[in-house]
Parts: C-alpha cells; sequence; structure tokens
C-alpha cells in the first residue's frame, strides 16, 4: 500500500513540475492515467470500507455543504435553513451529518452539514471515506471556505480521487471489450485527443483489445473518467464565508476567475444568505410544473418538481404508475412557451413553470 501511495505522490509531483502546452499534453494525459490505475489499485486493496452516513434522503433536491473544519458550516446550515446545528469556533464540532431543509421557489431542498474534511479523506483519514460516500449521492456540492479562500483546489482533488468530478458532465463514449483483434477507436474528426492519445491510455489500464465509440469530442480527463467507471458529476458552487471579517479582495476575485460561481457571504452577520439560496435553487435547474385539476384549478404553492431534461412521462410517474397506462394526452401552457395552449404526447419536453392537465382515457 505505501508503495502505490509513494508512485502515485511521486506523478503527482512530476505533473506539478511539468508545464501544460501542446507538446506535453499527451505526457500528462498519460501521467493522470496512470495515478487513476493506482488509486483503483490501492482502492482493491483496501477494500470497500466507509458507506456514509446514514441520512434518508428528503425534498426535491440535496445538497452537501463540503469543506475544511472550521470555516462556517454549521452557522452557514442553520442560516439556510431551520436547522439547529451546534457551532464552535474549534475544528471538527460536527462529528455526524445534520441535514435541514431549505424552502425556496416552490422546492423543497435538503441541505447537509457533513464534517470538516481533511486532506487525504479519500484515503479514510478524519472519516473521510464515509464524508466523501454521502456526498457523492448529492444533486449539487457547495464548497464552504473562509475569506483566505485557501483548500479549493485541495478539496476539489479529494473529491476527485473518491470520483466525483465536478462542473463537467458526462460523454458519449462507449467500451466492447474483445478476445482478439487489439484496438480499434472510433472518433470524429476534430476531437481534442488523438488517436495515439488514446491508445497509450487504454493501454495503462490494461485494455488490449476492445472497440472504443467516441461520439462527441473528449479530453484526456473525460477519457480516464469514464474507464474508472465510478465517477458520478455533481455540479458545485463556492461560498466564501466570514466576508464580514479583514481579508484580501484580490484573493476571492482570482477564486471567481477559477470557478466562476461564488458566492460572498457571512452566516453571522446573514450577509448573502438570499444570494447563496438563489445560488443553489438556479444551479440545481429545477423544472417546476404546476398542475390543473378537473375543475380548472391550479396549485401555485406545491407544484411538481422535477430537473432539466424532464417529459411529460416524468409527470405521470410522479403522480401514479396508473397514469401511464391510461395517458391520452397532455395540454400545456406556461409564461416560458411562445405558443398558447398546446396539446403533447408522453416524450414532449417540459419548461419551467409549465401548467399541465393530464386527459385519460377513462
Amino acid at each position: 500500500m505505501a508503495g502505490i501511495e509513494d508512485r502515485i505522490h511521486e506523478i503527482e509531483e512530476e505533473i506539478k513540475k511539468t508545464q501544460y502546452n501542446k507538446a506535453t499534453e499527451r505526457h500528462i494525459g498519460l501521467l493522470k492515467a496512470r495515478i487513476s490505475k493506482l488509486q483503483m489499485e490501492a482502492e482493491s486493496h483496501k477494500g470497500h470500507g466507509g458507506t456514509g452516513f446514514s441520512i434518508p434522503k428528503s425534498g426535491d433536491a440535496t445538497v452537501a455543504l463540503v469543506g475544511f473544519p472550521n470555516v462556517g458550516k454549521s452557522s452557514l446550515l442553520n442560516k439556510l435553513t431551520d436547522s439547529d446545528s451546534e457551532v464552535g469556533n474549534f475544528a471538527f464540532t460536527t462529528l455526524r451529518v445534520i441535514p435541514g431543509i431549505l424552502e425556496i421557489n416552490g422546492a423543497r431542498v435538503q441541505i447537509l452539514d457533513l464534517p470538516g474534511i481533511i486532506e487525504n479523506a479519500a484515503s479514510g483519514s478524519g472519516r473521510g471515506r464515509e464524508i466523501l460516500s454521502t456526498v457523492r449521492s448529492a444533486d449539487l456540492i457547495v464548497i464552504v471556505v473562509d475569506v483566505q479562500t485557501q483548500g479549493v483546489d485541495k478539496i476539489q482533488n479529494e473529491l476527485y480521487k473518491a470520483g466525483i468530478v465536478l462542473n463537467r458532465k458526462r460523454k458519449n463514449v462507449s467500451l466492447k471489450k474483445t478476445n482478439s483483434g487489439g484496438l480499434k477507436v472510433y472518433r470524429p474528426k476534430g476531437t481534442l485527443l488523438d488517436e495515439d492519445s488514446i491508445r497509450e491510455i487504454l493501454k495503462e489500464f490494461k485494455i488490449t483489445n476492445a472497440e472504443l465509440y467516441i461520439r462527441e469530442r473528449i479530453t484526456a480527463d473525460d477519457l480516464i473518467d469514464f474507464l474508472k467507471g465510478n465517477v458520478v458529476y455533481v455540479p458545485s458552487i463556492v461560498a466564501v464565508n466570514k466576508i464580514d471579517i479583514p481579508h484580501d479582495e484580490s484573493r476571492i476575485e482570482a477564486l471567481k476567475k477559477q470557478w466562476g460561481a461564488v458566492v460572498e457571504v457571512s452566516a453571522s452577520k446573514g450577509i448573502g444568505i438570499e444570494k447563496l439560496k438563489d445560488a443553489i435553487f438556479e444551479s440545481l435547474q429545477f423544472v417546476r410544473i404546476y398542475l390543473k385539476d378537473k375543475a380548472g384549478r391550479v396549485d401555485f404553492e406545491r407544484p411538481l418538481v422535477l430537473t432539466q431534461g424532464s417529459k411529460v412521462r416524468d409527470v405521470c410517474r410522479k403522480i401514479s404508475r396508473e397514469m401511464m397506462s391510461s395517458f391520452r394526452y397532455a395540454i400545456m401552457t406556461g409564461p416560458n412557451r411562445k405558443m398558447g395552449e398546446i396539446r403533447a404526447g408522453l416524450d414532449y419536453d417540459l419548461k419551467d413553470q409549465d401548467i399541465v392537465t393530464v386527459v385519460s382515457r377513462n
């Protein structure tokens, strides 16, 4: 085990020392593949320890507050929800997961205050495996840091080691292993990753006979994530807490350029809390559906909350199983539709704030 971890550290140091450019791109991709393969070997030696905290899912989505100890996650949870998480000015105040509910724009969002993670959490330090196992099931991750803004890259790295990829989407890639014939790669023209690099990465994962189908432009990271097989893709935002104390604003500006979605807050003073709530709501990309009953009444207080990409069939499934078999058509209107009332089938895409009437055969 120690030998594998030492080798991983050596390769990580080599990547840090290698200047990234077109000439070194293939080499860095291969080094990343080696790290991922070694991490998989390390996991197989350790076994699958740490099954996560037993927290029942509640609400329309789950958001995990992730950060190092003493950055104010508990105080933030208390401001976002009606929870009463223990707050203390010392590390590891939270030794268990504390859930709360944020009610916003008709949606109910479960917020999880998790114990602070530390370096090497993915390897099990500080109950890290339990924490990260819980994070894997979240719909959104809020990385919480204080105004020193230190640790975001380290947290992202620990998450990645646990198979959690932030702010990227799963690529359309598939692999069919064969008994012979070598490697056959099918990819679109103009892809960012050349065929030689693809073959080297596949061989690093000990894949020598297979057909690989790449249906969109991918990077070495995308291919490595696919080959690892245990990856989940989760959106994230950064909350910079304790904004009320003196700080270097340039640090936050640099973080915004690097990360994009950054919200400045002070849990103790209540500064920026509403902005953070809005950022959480927008990042979850909810689609709120209002149902019209037979009498033509619409309940605008309690929408049916789905996610982007949902279709009429998802509305039917949410209501009842029987509705799928008796479905005839749906009548739809809404503020985000240019046309007036339309008649739609099961595979019609929904828009946020659609008003839907489901017409059945009986």
